[in-house]
């Protein structure tokens, strides 16, 4: 199955990179030019973006992909699946988490099969770019965000 791995070292605490990709929002900035919306709720007590969640991706106004949060284990991974369409027969996506807090690694793991040939490679080479500069801009956004030492 055509599979795609990026890894990304932060030198930001595990617990603030985690954080932020456990959020559908952080997603706009991961895979633009896609967009993310939550669209239904994780059931409770879960966080709303947590297992469960469902998102709706696309550049607007088409946003045609649903991608279901399958598993969060806190500090360590987020799993998540493209619901049933008529283009992708597969989809999974895994992001590893390891360190601590004086930095941290991401393993982002995009596993995709289409029914169309060569749709699921075309695809995952744009997701890899993507994926690639999104997560080097999540750094540095997430250390913008940080509150000034005095």
């Amino acid at each position: 199955m055509p599979t795609i791995t990026i890894r990304q070292r932060f030198e930001l605490p595990l617990s603030e990179v985690f954080q932020a990709l456990s959020l559908h929002e952080t997603y706009n900035l991961v895979l633009w030019p896609l967009r993310s919306e939550r669209i239904e709720d994780a059931p409770r007590p879960s966080p709303p973006d947590g297992p469960g969640s469902v998102r709706k991706m696309g550049i607007p106004p088409l946003m045609p992909i649903r991608e279901e949060i399958l598993r969060i284990d806190d500090l360590q991974l987020i799993e998540y699946a493209m619901q049933p369409n008529p283009i992708f027969s597969h989809h999974l996506g895994r992001l590893v988490f390891s360190g601590d807090e004086s930095g941290c690694e991401v393993v982002y793991t995009i596993s995709l099969e289409s029914r169309l040939p060569l749709i699921d490679w075309l695809v995952l080479g744009q997701l890899k770019l993507s994926v690639m500069r999104g997560l080097s801009k999540l750094e540095v956004e997430l250390r913008r965000s940080r509150p000034r030492a005095s």
